[in-house]
């Protein structure tokens, strides 16, 4: 029964480990749904969905960090408020992310939610660092 030879039919490659590493995150940051930059910087992903900048995350075995992002909804269901609240929290992470905490902590302060980041930009940790000189180790997924 079967064929003489058996095909191994694996997917590798640098994609794959990302997507993994993306789904594993889904946990750590509280969210259902994530995805790189570079599937975010995509024309029909834009277009097509609300997203909102969660982070950066440096893959084991990596040493440049990706933007990731978690997918919000489809454009079309979202509420005009909630689309303006993804737009303020990426503002706020990207301001984070450049160092420019006050600004984040600003920005975090008028976020109409109150979610647990567990992961994420908060006013909590964005306090933290603005107690220190801002310099800290990226965990590695």
């Amino acid at each position: 029964y079967g064929c003489t030879e058996k095909m191994d039919y694996t997917i590798i490659g640098d994609p794959v480990n990302l997507a993994s590493r993306l789904e594993g995150l889904n946990k750590k940051y509280g969210t259902t749904i994530m995805i790189s930059e570079e599937d975010h910087d995509s024309p029909e992903v834009e277009e097509t969905f609300v997203t909102r900048l969660m982070g950066r995350v440096t893959v084991k075995g990596k040493s440049v960090g990706v933007d990731v992002y978690e997918v919000v909804g489809i454009r079309a269901q979202v509420s005009p408020e909630a689309v303006e609240a993804a737009e303020l929290y990426s503002r706020a992470t990207r301001a984070f992310l450049e160092g420019n905490f006050s600004e984040a902590l600003e920005l975090l302060e008028r976020y109409p939610y109150n979610e647990p980041a567990v992961s994420g930009v908060s006013p909590k940790a964005t306090h933290r660092v603005l107690g220190r000189d801002g310099n800290s180790e990226r965990e590695k997924y």
